[in-house]
């Protein structure tokens, strides 16, 4: 028996695909992974599955339309908080250009939009400055039943 992947899992695997086009060290995209304990001078994005809203169900056939809310974690790590600044600024207007250049994610999904950043700054203990930056990327997209 084969067993067809999910919508869901579609738009989250189309989603971290499209990240590969960020400008990283290889490596530095993790799905649903922790954070490792010391970063070293550079970046790592983070998408974690997020959190999925039904929108709407239309009949015949039974279509379920939702809004996917995966949510991407940006760290950034450089002694100077002036470069993290920059390479953040960068990684985020490499994510929105690649978002606008393929909105439906390959055809794996209907539409994306890309939230707000919401920033922080943290000092681990022993390491250099880290500039953190949490967004939600909202998917549109319809399956055939919740689980689909």
């Amino acid at each position: 028996m084969t067993i067809k992947t999910s919508q869901r899992e579609a738009a989250l695997g189309a989603l971290f695909t499209l990240l590969d086009g960020l400008p990283l060290q290889p490596n530095a995209i993790r799905r649903n992974s922790s954070l490792p304990e010391r970063l070293s001078e550079h970046a790592m994005v983070f998408l974690r599955d997020g959190d999925m809203t039904q929108v709407d169900i239309t009949l015949s056939p039974v279509t379920y339309l939702w809004e996917h809310a995966a949510s991407i974690e940006i760290y950034v790590a450089h002694p100077e908080a002036s470069a993290r600044d920059a390479r953040m600024d960068e990684l985020l207007q490499a994510l929105g250009t690649l978002v606008l250049a393929d909105p439906t994610l390959s055809g794996q999904i209907d539409h994306t939009e890309v939230m707000p950043p919401k920033f922080e700054d943290v000092t681990p203990e022993g390491s250099v400055g880290i500039k953190a930056c949490t967004l939600d990327v909202v998917m549109h997209y319809a399956s055939s039943h919740p689980l689909a």
